[in-house]
């Protein structure tokens, strides 16, 4: 029997799953509508487009937004053409006629999940794929063959479980009228309270556009503080998003309930509880739930996503608040990774500050210190000791660097803290003034306390 032409079997083997109507509705809806673009860039990734030129203006979208870049097909053209890449997608003509779809509004989340199913079906195909080469090719130990197998397979499911301008003359009556308004209800606090009131004295308050870091090094109290801000500032109003990258959400749960009822947090891990703990414990459960509090613990999250859920969870709330836990774990989009890792930094920190004017809420990011305080003389932390990128420090409105004596040794040091005192110190405040601010921290239960004693302002 003859062979059959290679071309005969190419045109009769089977195609891999895609709809490239579907990629070319969901590209124009993103094109046309803002809130379109933002809920795609949290639900679709590069590969969920088939065609090369459609992941290529997925990925040139998703950077003009991060960006804060207007998003329309001329800007897209032009943005295309800077990098010499707007003949491979199709040129101008494809980009008019991408957003010149209006229908595409219609449908285009029914489009999006069409894309979600053919990427992920196409990733199974290719998985199972490898997980047949590996069988074959299987060493004598058939447990690494399978273990690589479920990881293959895995990394297909875990997929699913996963600017305008303003005249002065507006600014000014904007500005006065809010001034009023403050004098008249008697509120000295322009922004978020983070229920320290001394913290709140220095800065007024945590500002719509602001990015606040909190820097500190590891076990220094940096994410008890921040969950400390979250509950506190909640009750006093506002609506808060924790992004966790480190914790998982019920880790920063045993958290809450400790700093809430007073019960030791390894007996709440261990459920070691006293019988007379059960009472605070039910009502820290009560009161706890009631707060406007939501909590993202997706790892690995981009500042773009971030961005994009921020907007969605805050669904233009007027009160809101940001904690980012921390800068450094937060992963640069695909298209942006640099081979400096100072680089990548600078590029994130960049991120949060853009994000904040853009939602108008402020953004407290965590951030890891270095370790250059341990060889210096008293080990005050200072503002160059932000890690890896000195963007930080230079996007940020507010810095504050949390110190604390590490043994009892230390703490008799005349040039270090009391012993259980942790040191806030405000290094860098573009609103106000600087200075220090002591705290007891409580560790059994992870909560921090003003200390009833008057702070010096620095310099």
């Amino acid at each position: 029997m003859p062979k059959v032409p290679a071309a005969d079997a190419s045109a009769s083997a089977p195609k891999m799953p895609q709809d490239l109507e579907a990629e070319k509705s969901v590209l124009s809806a993103m094109i046309l509508s803002p809130e379109v673009l933002q809920e795609c860039l949290v639900d679709l990734e590069d590969s969920d487009f088939y065609l090369p030129r459609n992941q290529t203006i997925y990925a040139t979208l998703r950077d003009m937004f991060d960006e804060g870049k207007p998003i329309d097909p001329i800007s897209l053209a032009d943005r295309l053409a800077s990098h010499k890449r707007l003949d491979e997608v199709g040129g101008r003509a494809y980009l008019t006629e991408l957003g010149s779809d209006s229908f595409a509004l219609a449908s285009w989340r029914h489009h999006a999940d069409m894309l979600r199913r053919d990427s992920t079906l196409r990733q199974m195909i290719m998985a199972s794929a490898r997980v047949s080469a590996l069988a074959f090719d299987a060493p004598e130990d058939t447990k690494e063959v399978i273990d690589s197998a479920e990881r293959m397979i895995l990394s297909v499911t875990n997929r699913d479980i996963r600017s305008s301008y303003i005249t002065i003359q507006d600014a000014m009556k904007g500005l006065y009228q809010e001034i009023q308004d403050q004098a008249r209800s008697g509120e000295h606090m322009l922004g978020v309270k983070t229920g320290f009131p001394r913290l709140d004295e220095k800065l007024l308050g945590l500002r719509a556009g602001q990015m606040v870091v909190v820097g500190a090094r590891p076990g220094v109290g940096k994410t008890s503080f921040a969950l400390n801000l979250a509950v506190q500032a909640a009750e006093e109003g506002a609506s808060v998003v924790f992004f966790s990258l480190e914790m998982s959400a019920t880790e920063i749960a045993q958290r809450l309930m400790s700093a809430r009822a007073q019960v030791d947090l390894q007996a709440i891990r261990s459920a070691r509880i006293k019988r007379e703990e059960w009472a605070e414990l039910e009502r820290a459960t009560e009161d706890l739930s009631k707060l406007d509090l939501l909590i993202d613990d997706t790892p690995g999250t981009t500042i773009t996503e971030v961005r994009a859920k921020a907007r969605r969870m805050l669904n233009h709330k007027e009160n809101g608040l940001i904690i980012l836990d921390y800068l450094q774990l937060v992963s640069p989009p695909p298209s942006r990774r640099a081979d400096s890792r100072a680089t990548e930094v600078s590029e994130m920190s960049r991120g949060i500050k853009i994000m904040a004017k853009d939602l108008g809420v402020p953004v407290v990011a965590l951030s890891q210190l270095s370790r250059q305080s341990e060889a210096r003389t008293g080990k005050r932390p200072q503002l160059s000791d932000l890690r890896e990128s000195g963007a930080i420090e230079q996007d940020a409105d507010i810095v504050i660097l949390l110190d604390r004596s590490s043994t009892p040794e230390e703490a008799e040091r005349s040039d270090r803290p009391d012993e259980g005192v942790t040191e806030f110190i405000v290094a860098k405040n573009r609103s106000g003034p600087v200075g220090t601010i002591e705290m007891a921290f409580l560790k059994e239960s992870t909560k921090f306390m003003e200390l009833d004693t008057r702070y010096d302002d620095m310099g």
